[in-house]
């Protein structure tokens, strides 16, 4: 048994030893007492840092630290520069609500404010020291989404995994992605601020994380869809090593860092659509205003460039080239990485536009213009291994493929000539209902993985997905278990529990109620993009 299950195992021991005992016998009283030794003191939730005491609420199993500030907020002269540090508040911090998150998207109802840059800790309450960290970033495209969304809490984790489970908020949108140093050369690289937003969130685990019962130096960072695009930027830095040992990539590729010429055009577009000349035309703004701003420059795009507007981008120091280039290279040589996607990733996008399950081999205008002596080909060949299947849906597989899966798997391939490197697939689903439009018959779609890595089994955004989980709940949980001790026994330094993933064996965890490892899946359909290196994003 690996020692943190040991650990694990002791803890519910006691617990159970506690309940079974006759009150106030000698054996409930050594019980109490194990606990008490082991675990954190009295009702509880306390820790004791350099900026100042932290109170925190008592949870089942936990300690939740909620809307702890990590960097000073990014208001009034602070507002689109760097983060600076976090000034001690003196007396005790009573974290025991979440915060508001960072302003969103107007489209998501332009929710939170922008003194934002908090972040929650879980903490076992088995005791001790030493334990790993786990620090997730959400995505949501650089414009929407927080750490408060109930579907990103890392109780369950913290305590199954018997580790410090951290989230946090970074800026969106304009506000922490758009480069102003068009405008101002003070202000140059400011379109990578809310990736110095999570890198200063990073640098305060690292400070601060012990007080919490955390090891400093075992931190796991993971993240979804932007959060993945970020961790990918970070390893393409300079030594991420001194920031995190291992990394978990969801639905991320590195070549959505988008290039320096696409974060200038996209600067200039909001400038140009605002009537921006000088900095501070834009600071003088308020937040609804840069969010009503923000709207007006994307009411004109369509397609993919609108979900990938904002983002990191290569800025020669922070991140200092392409990202599949400098990992292949080693610069994250000294980071063991798991990176993976789900099945049918773009069937997320009939959520908002049923029709893109529709989308016809002619329509498919984001294929590589480079590749276009094969593109009939490479549909026939997709089309073979679906019968049956209508045509918007097999178009769907190869636009899942070249936006997510197949950069994935040359990530992997690139880090595994240095590190112990883990590629998985999540193919569960909800079941099809035979008669229904496609769009409410969704295949593994993007982030429908995170309500199972996070144990709450959050499906409601899914069509039937509320239904599912009442009727199949103990097969669901199950999933769940198995995942959650997956990404936590890798924290732990254990590996996920399958084989690491090589260009000779493709080793791949594939996710569905009866788990199971494959190697090379669809490997007709992965060799049909050789030879095409994806560019960075640019447009």
């Amino acid at each position: 048994m690996r020692v943190h299950r040991v650990k694990r195992w002791a803890a519910t021991a006691a617990a159970t030893l506690l309940a079974l005992a006759p009150a106030g016998s000698a054996g409930a009283r050594e019980a109490l007492a194990a606990l008490a030794a082991d675990g954190r003191q009295g009702h509880g939730c306390r820790a004791v840092t350099s900026l100042g005491r932290v109170e925190g609420v008592a949870q089942e199993g936990r300690c939740a630290f909620l809307g702890v500030p990590y960097a000073a907020a990014p208001t009034g002269a602070n507002r689109f520069r760097p983060p600076r540090p976090q000034e001690p508040w003196g007396g005790t911090l009573r974290a025991v609500e979440e915060r508001p998150g960072c302003p969103e998207d107007l489209g998501a109802g332009g929710e939170g404010v922008e003194d934002c840059l908090h972040l929650n800790v879980w903490a076992p309450r088995t005791g001790g020291g030493h334990k790993p960290v786990m620090v997730f970033l959400h995505g949501g495209a650089f414009q929407l989404d927080s750490a408060e969304e109930p579907v990103f809490d890392g109780g369950r984790m913290a305590v199954r995994g018997d580790a410090v489970v951290v989230n946090l908020d970074y800026r969106l949108g304009i506000l922490g992605w758009t480069e102003l140093g068009g405008l101002d050369p003070a202000y140059a690289g400011s379109g990578n601020n809310g990736l110095r937003d999570e890198l200063a969130a990073l640098e305060w685990v690292h400070r601060h994380v012990a007080a919490f019962g955390g090891n400093p130096a075992d931190v796991t960072v993971f993240g979804q869809s932007a959060g993945a695009v970020s961790i990918s930027a970070m390893l393409a830095g300079d030594h991420p090593e001194r920031l995190f040992r291992r990394a978990v990539v969801q639905s991320g590729p590195g070549y959505l860092v988008h290039t320096a010429g696409s974060a200038r055009r996209a600067a200039e577009h909001v400038f140009t659509t605002g009537g921006i000349h000088a900095v501070a035309d834009l600071d003088r703004l308020t937040t609804r205003e840069v969010l009503e701003l923000q709207q007006r420059a994307q009411g004109g795009l369509s397609g993919p460039s609108a979900a990938v507007f904002f983002g990191p981008w290569i800025d020669g120091s922070l991140i200092p080239g392409p990202v599949v280039e400098r990992v292949a290279a080693g610069s994250a040589r000294h980071v063991e990485v798991m990176a993976g996607t789900t099945e049918n990733e773009t069937d997320f996008w009939a959520l908002f536009n049923p029709s893109v399950l529709d989308l016809p081999l002619s329509g498919y205008r984001t294929f590589p213009a480079v590749l276009a002596d094969r593109k009939q080909r490479m549909y026939d060949r997709y089309a073979a291994n679906r019968p049956g299947l209508p045509e918007g849906r097999v178009v769907n597989a190869m636009l899942t493929d070249q936006t997510e899966r197949i950069p994935t798997l040359r990530l992997a391939e690139a880090q595994s000539r240095w590190r112990p490197t883990y590629v998985y697939q999540f193919d569960w689903h909800v079941p099809y209902v035979p008669g229904l439009p496609a769009a409410q018959n969704l295949g593994a779609a993007h982030t429908l993985e995170l309500p199972f890595v996070f144990g709450g089994l959050q499906l409601d955004r899914f069509p039937r997905g509320a239904q599912t989980v009442a009727e199949q709940r103990p097969a669901l949980t199950r999933l769940s278990d198995r995942m959650m001790t997956a990404w936590t026994d890798f924290a732990h330094g254990d590996g996920p529990g399958w084989p690491c993933y090589t260009p000779d064996s493709r080793a791949t965890r594939i996710w569905d109620l009866e788990p199971s490892v494959r190697y090379a899946p669809h490997d007709d359909e992965r060799a049909l993009w050789d030879g095409y290196d994806f560019p960075d994003l640019d447009f």
